[in-house]
């Protein structure tokens, strides 16, 4: 019985892994390369480049909110497989994109993705008991982090030979995989009862919460802006061929990548000192990308970025996990989420109107404004928290 049970276990494992590589590296390949596909193909301003983002985080936030996390699950089962063979067909329609398709290809994809991303996140932790779970929870987490990595690799080589139409053609088998895959996710019952309501006043003050979004704001404000506009400002500035623009994405993702497997095995107690280190290399990286002189500094400030990149995101998620009880938890980990893409809808469209204005290598350092505002802010906050102090029961897995 015990052998059956652990090759069941294994084989899901499996499933959640392939289907969390295939997706996210066939979301990240859209949601880098759909801006350059308008940028240079379709001649879009920055502008018009930065509202597309916009309006695309907008709908897929949407999705989540008002329409993934309110239906049941048979229901979110069916619209998730749905969703995956969408995307099968929305790749080759990225191909035939043109300036007004785009925006309905887009928009669908968003869509889209809303109804996929947080279901993958779900399945992973909803199989065996809690160990077993928080095991699958780990490789989940290492498939994004390859996926982040592999995937530009992959589109930097394509690129050095097809243009970005072409990418999304040779995506397909992935997202083919993750529709075949799709049909084997497991989804969670519905609950039999309600669940006692927890007010939203009381979670929103919580200090844990606050603190983590003040944390991860000072990075996923540049982020949002580095996902849209980093490869097309290497080319504006450097004057690079377009795989050596996308190539800026391998060794930030690679940097991200080594620091999570680090803080996956040392997971620290102290969450202020490695934050303010995230945040000082934060500061150093976008100076560094300000007054690079050549493409080669541009790439050792992307690696120093990448570090913050995969700190910052997990320091914020323990900050809720300490801050917040198991009852607040859910409504704590949506309200951050949800806020962070409110950034993710403004931040790329006030960037592209700045590039248009003053140009996008003065708004790159420009973004050092909100970064170290927020900065102080959270180290203000965070030191009257009183949450480095903590029970060391208290799980700390991510």
């Amino acid at each position: 019985m015990d052998v059956r049970i652990n090759r069941e276990i294994t084989h899901y494992a499996i499933i959640i892994f392939l289907i969390t590589f295939a997706t996210r590296a066939t979301n990240n390949m859209i949601g880098t390369t759909a801006p350059l596909l308008a940028k240079y193909d379709l001649s879009f301003t920055n502008y018009l480049v930065g509202f597309l983002v916009s309006t695309v985080t907008a709908v897929n936030l949407a999705s989540i909110v008002f329409i993934n996390a309110r239906l049941p699950g048979s229901t979110r089962r069916l619209l998730f497989i749905i969703s995956n063979a969408l995307i099968v067909t929305l790749l080759p329609a990225y191909f035939l994109a043109n300036s007004l398709s785009i925006w309905i290809v887009s928009i669908l994809t968003g869509f889209a993705y809303g109804l996929i991303m947080p279901n993958i996140l779900t399945s992973a932790s909803i199989v065996g008991d809690q160990f077993t779970a928080e095991r699958i929870l780990v490789l989940y987490t290492l498939a994004l982090s390859t996926s982040l990595v592999a995937g530009p690799l992959l589109e930097t080589y394509l690129l050095t030979r097809l243009g970005y139409r072409y990418v999304f053609l040779l995506f397909i088998p992935l997202a083919v995989l993750s529709l075949a895959l799709s049909l084997k996710v497991r989804f969670p019952p519905d609950p039999k009862e309600p669940r006692r309501s927890i007010g939203a006043a009381h979670v929103i003050r919580n200090k844990g919460l606050i603190s983590a979004l003040l944390a991860n704001s000072t990075y996923s404000i540049p982020f949002v802006v580095f996902t849209t506009f980093i490869a097309i400002y290497a080319q504006s500035i450097y004057h690079v061929s377009r795989y050596l623009a996308y190539f800026s994405f391998v060794p930030f993702f690679l940097t991200s990548f080594l620091t999570r497997l680090y803080l996956t095995i040392r997971v620290p107690r102290s969450l202020f000192k490695p934050m303010l280190i995230s945040i000082a290399l934060t500061i150093t990286g976008i100076a560094l990308l300000y007054l690079s002189p050549n493409y080669a500094v541009f790439i050792i400030s992307m690696s120093i970025l990448g570090i913050p990149h995969g700190s910052t995101y997990p320091l914020s998620t323990l900050m809720i996990s300490r801050g917040t009880s198991v009852e607040e938890r859910n409504a704590a980990n949506s309200y951050f989420a949800a806020f962070q893409g409110v950034l993710g809808i403004i931040v790329p469209a006030l960037f592209g109107i700045s590039t248009d204005l003053i140009g996008i290598r003065l708004s790159m350092a420009l973004l050092l404004i909100p970064v170290i505002t927020i900065a102080i802010a959270f180290t203000r906050f965070y030191m009257g928290s009183g949450l480095e102090t903590f029970k060391s029961e208290i799980p700390s897995s991510r």
